[in-house]
């Protein structure tokens, strides 16, 4: 079994690998992507660059919610229950 720290790189690495599809990979390496475990499962949070999040959030929080569909696929594979949290900067 897996150890939580492993899984938690795991969902980094692939979360990473799906924003590429659409976003610059050079953009993508500059978002901080961290796991925190709370009595909910995995609480995983984006942080970044405006231009970069709102990329990711897209149009009326659509392109997030889609993600956020993926990650829950991607933690049910890997038994765990995975929330997304984008932390965007305020103006």
């Amino acid at each position: 079994m897996k150890k939580m720290s492993d899984k938690i790189k795991e969902v980094e690495n692939k979360l990473r690998t799906l924003f590429s599809l659409w976003i610059d990979p050079e953009k993508v390496a500059k978002l901080e992507i961290q796991g925190n475990v709370d009595e909910r499962g995995l609480l995983v949070e984006i942080t970044g660059p405006k231009e970069v999040l709102s990329l990711i959030i897209g149009k009326k929080g659509s392109t997030i919610n889609a993600v956020r569909k993926i990650t829950k696929s991607i933690g049910g594979a890997m038994g765990a229950v995975i929330s997304l949290k984008v932390n965007t900067p305020r103006a």
